[in-house]
């Protein structure tokens, strides 16, 4: 998050509203097959991963500027461009919003 510019302030706010972890089964052959698509961008990318770092900030970078489709959202978009939303809609003081976004997505899934 900080390699797309934001603070930690920012960071930190963004998390807080996203609430605890919930581990989820993932069901659906269209989510299945979105982590499948995101695999194979990420094995054509050329750099090397490093190891013993989990964030590889060069795979993060790619793999968020392919278009999908993501819940909450209307056809394929760019995951980049609909997290600067997010952000934006959080940063305006609409937590409200972004909460109702969410607890929509969850109903979703």
């Amino acid at each position: 998050m900080e390699s797309e510019g934001y603070g930690r302030e920012e960071i930190h706010a963004y998390l807080e509203q996203a609430g605890g972890i919930r581990v989820t089964k993932t069901h659906g052959r269209r989510s299945v097959a979105g982590l499948n698509q995101m695999d194979n961008c990420l094995w054509k990318i050329p750099a090397l991963v490093k190891k013993g770092q989990l964030f590889q900030p060069v795979h993060c970078h790619e793999v968020n500027r392919e278009r999908c489709r993501m819940a909450g959202y209307e056809g394929y978009q760019y995951p980049v461009q609909c997290f600067k939303a997010d952000m934006e809609r959080m940063v305006a003081g609409r937590q409200d919003e972004l909460a109702s976004f969410y607890d929509t997505i969850l109903q979703q899934s």
